[in-house]
């Protein structure tokens, strides 16, 4: 395993590591029915911290996958299917985003409704986000994390497994053979050119 390889798995690992423990922290700092308290037409909120650790947690997730798609070069997406491809890559590689979305989309919407200051008419209640949403969130973007490193793990050990055989050195890594093409001094006259 090169520096590379290690430096990928500390920098990706540690930045899910800490997406997840975020979400887990925005969990235990979010806003509980028995922290509200309500007046007549409104509710009062106490101040909390859940949002940004949800919106902290979301951008630690985002760019966990982007790290991963630049480093494996997006192994499912690339045409060389010689050395690139592997079923086991591309299954952990599409996993791996789909967790990733929707722990994002999970983090922020309980980042954005935990900063909703909203007094329900219709049944005279606050609002206030669910428990586990952020958990949920959270954990999704570590499951991401490991998937996305699995992808990049079985991208690497493949394109590793199968690296073309070397030229042998009589030829000197020159290509030999004949044209395919005919040359265009092979025309004389421009007349001919256009019936050929």
């Amino acid at each position: 395993m090169g520096e590379t390889n290690i430096l990928v798995y500390v920098i990706v690992g540690f930045l899910g590591i800490a997406a997840a423990a975020l979400g887990f922290a925005a969990e235990g700092t979010r806003i509980k029915v028995s922290d509200i308290r309500t007046t007549e037409f409104s509710c009062i909120y106490p101040s909390t911290s859940a949002n940004i650790l949800g919106y902290i947690a979301a951008l630690l997730t985002l760019i966990a996958q982007i790290t991963i798609s630049a480093v494996a070069r997006c192994g499912c997406c690339q045409r060389n299917t010689s050395n690139t491809k592997s079923p086991r890559a591309i299954f952990f590689f599409v996993v791996s985003w789909v967790a990733s979305v929707i722990g994002i989309i999970l983090l922020i919407a309980a980042a954005n409704l935990s900063t909703r200051q909203e007094y329900l008419d219709a049944t005279g209640l606050c609002y206030t986000v669910k428990p586990g949403v952020f958990a949920g969130g959270g954990g999704l973007a570590l499951v991401a994390c490991i998937f996305g490193l699995w992808s990049y793990s079985s991208v690497t050990k493949h394109h590793v497994l199968s690296v073309p055989v070397a030229v042998p050195y009589n030829q000197g890594g020159i290509a030999m053979g004949n044209p395919q093409f005919a040359t265009a001094s092979a025309y004389t006259n421009p007349k001919q050119q256009q019936y050929v």
